[in-house]
């Protein structure tokens, strides 16, 4: 079996967190970025569905992420019967990051030696001092007023 590139674990320099009003922390920079850049790389903490119902029950439930199609080997190692149910919590700054209905940044993952690793990507331009954005789903919003 080949060896897997593990990636380094990585953040931009520069990079702060800001009160932004009704939003709560967002992430900021303080130089320009450009489209493409790799701002964050970092692992995450995988939520099996019990963990993560008791992680909705908390704060946390603003700061999880989905779990996507993960290898057969994590999902036995995370105790995951349903991904669907399941959640995960990046160790990384990407997770203060506010939806924007005008994203300039994406979050992707990717699964590398039993571990996922999660991706902020820049996908446009990004002045300084400019808030970085990701989308959160098309239902997140709605899932949180339903609660």
């Amino acid at each position: 079996m080949p060896s897997e590139k593990i990636p380094d674990l990585d953040r931009k320099k520069r990079l702060y967190l800001k009160h932004v009003g009704v939003k709560g922390r967002g992430v900021f920079c303080r130089t320009a970025i450009r489209k493409g850049e790799v701002l964050e790389v970092a692992p995450a903490v995988i939520l099996n569905q019990d963990a993560t119902r008791h992680a909705d029950k908390t704060i946390l439930l603003n700061y999880t992420f989905m779990v996507g199609n993960v290898s057969k080997s994590q999902r036995r190692r995370a105790g995951l019967k349903k991904t669907g149910k399941s959640s995960c919590v990046i160790m990384g700054i990407m997770s203060f990051c506010n939806h924007g209905e005008h994203p300039n940044a994406e979050i992707l993952w990717e699964e590398r030696g039993g571990t996922i690793y999660y991706i902020l990507e820049a996908t446009q331009a990004i002045p300084k001092n400019t808030e970085i954005c990701t989308v959160y789903g098309r239902n997140w919003f709605e899932d949180r007023v339903k609660e």
